[in-house]
């Protein structure tokens, strides 16, 4: 069984230019062109896509499987090619016989007539190279077949992350797109894309809400120190390079060619029509004694150089872990507050890079972590969802904390938004809650209604109140 790597390799195809003009037909598509026109910051992203893309093509190259005459014809070949000029001469018309099914068959019956009369070495030779010329061309037929399907996959897969990283940089407008990128691979998004859009809008409508959001964003940064910063920085440098081509100095004889180096007693070559090959079969194989220059040439290069500076260092940045209260109480109004904050938060998660888990209790806990791989359809599902049912804070209470007894989860912020209307927690709870505290986790609390209970609040770091009723509203506008 011979293999279409095989062939490639037998008969010398390099794919490297073939890859190359892929990728650059897929980087100057109108699609990619324009949506890097409105989108600039995703470009690094979609070149290093497109190049994983290019950096596996050669290898399902590989894999495409060969058609069995083009697998004969090829056996066929190789037989033919040990034959000497004698042999192919005698055998010349069964091999034009097994040649039948083939498209070579009228070039190869043309070339037999043609070179009846020639010198039989010629003959077979003149007659092999074209038949592998034959079999070059249909292999990379087959190739460029398969890359073309490759293209026009990959220019969907594109079009379709585009779309979708378009769509979302508007709404959820990451400073830095590059994880906005990764959450795309999650494809065709299961829900209503305009839930975003929704909640972007609602959000501006209600800036108090954001700005909750954003103090509780800085609440992992509130501790710093002195610390001694050494960073890389770029500088332009001057840098003298040695070059044979620079003649400043004479600095011995080597071989070579260049005949304006070249030392006078290699002329004497050139007298004699008896020596008169021998310089140029020596200019050839540069062989020529040459005078050896060597010389300086200057050039302004940018070098890395250490910088030490002295400041204030903040914390790392931990992740967020939301409780939602999804109880009947929190439909409505407070529904569409609790996920606009929730929406307010994933905007900062991906812009710092941290990781965003929502957890929605009532009688039971369900959790959706909007920066994982499904991170996108987790956030459709969550923004999709409904309230109702009844409050019990204790069972998502104990999740949380054992979620920051996970070392990904050290120096978490978790946050808790409901009316608050439900029953205190247990003390073996709240003693949990302040140990684990002690070791950096933070406790936060977005209290939707102004009934809330404070002893249910007591073990809150910080507690923001945003009133949910008529009354609050309209006080809110009124402001």
């Amino acid at each position: 069984m011979v293999d279409l790597q095989t062939l490639s390799l037998l008969l010398s195809i390099n794919e490297t230019q073939m890859v190359q003009d892929l990728v650059s037909t897929v980087m100057s598509s109108p699609q990619i062109s324009n949506f890097m026109h409105d989108h600039p910051m995703f470009l690094k992203h979609i070149q290093e896509h497109v190049q994983q893309w290019s950096h596996a093509l050669p290898a399902q190259l590989k894999n495409i499987p060969v058609p069995d005459d083009l697998q004969q014809e090829y056996i066929l070949y190789i037989e033919t090619q040990g034959f000497t000029a004698e042999q192919f001469t005698q055998h010349s018309v069964r091999v034009l016989f097994q040649l039948q099914q083939s498209d070579f068959h009228p070039d190869a019956q043309s070339l037999l007539i043609s070179l009846s009369q020639a010198n039989s070495i010629n003959r077979k030779q003149l007659f092999m190279q074209k038949w592998r010329e034959h079999l070059s061309s249909r292999i990379m037929s087959l190739e460029i077949a398969f890359a073309e399907q490759e293209r026009e996959r990959m220019m969907q897969e594109l079009e379709q992350r585009m779309q979708i990283a378009g769509e979302l940089d508007e709404t959820l407008a990451p400073q830095h797109p590059g994880k906005l990128w990764d959450l795309t691979a999650t494809r065709l998004l299961q829900g209503n894309n305009s839930l975003f859009r929704h909640y972007a809008s609602f959000l501006q409508n209600n800036p108090e809400l954001k700005k909750i959001a954003d103090e509780l964003g800085r609440a992992a940064t509130q501790d710093s120190h002195a610390e001694e910063f050494i960073e890389q920085v770029e500088v332009p440098e001057w840098q003298y390079v040695q070059h044979d081509n620079v003649p400043d100095d004479l600095v011995g004889i080597h071989q070579s060619n260049e005949l304006n180096r070249l030392i006078s007693s290699e002329t004497v070559l050139l007298t004699e029509p008896e020596l008169e090959t021998v310089f140029y079969k020596q200019l050839a194989e540069r062989r020529l004694l040459n005078y050896q220059f060597m010389g300086q040439s200057r050039s302004l290069e940018t070098v890395l150089s250490e910088r030490r500076t002295f400041g204030e260092t903040q914390d790392t940045k931990g992740p967020f872990i939301v409780c939602i209260d999804t109880s009947g109480s929190m439909s409505g109004y407070p529904e569409d507050c609790a996920k606009g904050f929730c929406f307010a938060l994933l905007q900062i998660a991906l812009s710092e890079n941290r990781a965003c888990v929502i957890m929605l209790f009532s009688t039971d806990v369900v959790t959706y972590e909007l920066t994982g791989p499904e991170g996108l359809q987790e956030a459709l599902n969550f923004l999709g969802c409904s309230f109702k049912g009844g409050t019990d804070l204790e069972p998502c209470m104990q999740q949380v904390m054992n979620y920051m007894q996970q070392a990904r989860f050290s120096n978490a912020d978790a946050v808790v938004l409901s009316d608050f209307i439900a029953q205190r927690l247990s003390v073996d709870t709240e003693q949990q809650a302040l140990q684990i505290k002690r070791n950096g986790n933070r406790f936060n609390a977005v209290s939707l209604s102004r009934h809330g209970k404070p002893s249910l609040m007591k073990i809150f770091d910080n507690v923001w109140r945003f009133d949910t009723s008529l009354s609050g509203r309209m006080l809110r506008k009124v402001r």
